[in-house]
């Protein structure tokens, strides 16, 4: 006696097997959504794109002749200059200035060569000071904070708007 052969029929799961298959789904589905992979995680603000590194100048133009008659009477008093001292001090700050102004103004030079030039300016104005000044007195010019004067200005120019 022969036996007929089901064919195309399902086969059936066991349910100790479906228990496993599904703790398996279930415990995967958990680890998935747990990553938080389609939203931002605590701690975070999202994409932020690498910073740009940008060509132009940090420094600012500076007007030669404001400068050199800001930064002069400080040097004639602190050094005791002559006149002829004096005017040799105001053509190399002039000349200084400029040269910076010129190397600033190029808009082709990258940060790294503006650098090296300002190193080199600031080393051929020391070389030329060394006319007039002895090497302790170039130390100290170097040393001189020209920055107060700008802010004392700007002191004295919030005082009075304070008393008008």
């Amino acid at each position: 006696m022969t036996y007929p052969v089901k064919l195309n029929t399902p086969m059936r799961i066991k349910p100790f097997k479906a228990q496993i298959l599904f703790t398996i789904f279930s415990l995967v589905f958990a680890a998935v959504n747990a990553q938080n992979v389609g939203s931002i995680q605590r701690g975070q603000r999202g994409y932020t794109p690498p910073p740009t590194t940008s060509t132009t100048a940090y420094v600012e133009l500076k007007d030669v002749q404001e400068e050199v008659n800001r930064r002069l009477p400080i040097c004639v008093s602190e050094f005791n200059l002559d006149d002829f001292e004096k005017e040799i001090l105001k053509g190399l700050l002039t000349k200084k200035f400029e040269s910076e102004n010129a190397v600033l103004e190029d808009k082709k030079v990258n940060r790294d060569e503006r650098r090296k030039r300002f190193i080199q300016i600031d080393k051929d104005f020391s070389t030329e000071l060394a006319l007039i000044m002895s090497a302790e007195e170039i130390e100290r010019f170097k040393g001189l904070d020209f920055s107060k004067i700008e802010k004392d200005d700007k002191k004295k120019k919030k005082r009075k708007r304070r008393k008008s």
